[in-house]
């Protein structure tokens, strides 16, 4: 079984973050599921909606053990 790609956002300044995501998204599109960590931050979830929205894809928030994560299906 393939591993989900993943992204984990901790540590990168909010205004590197929408180039972050396009590239990410860009070069894992072939992947069913990816994951983007983005913390417990509302604001770095925020941004990470806003790119994805460019995109064809269905956002959820992690799981309820762990919401710090975004699930990305295409």
């Amino acid at each position: 079984m393939m591993n989900t790609p993943k992204l984990d956002l901790h540590g990168l300044p909010h205004e590197d973050v929408t180039d972050a995501v396009h590239t990410f998204i860009n070069e894992s599109w072939e992947a069913a599921e990816v994951h983007i960590v983005t913390g417990h931050s509302r604001r770095m979830k925020h941004i990470v909606k806003e790119v994805l929205a460019m995109y064809d894809v269905e956002i959820e928030d992690g799981d309820p053990r762990n919401p710090g994560y975004l699930r990305i299906l295409k």
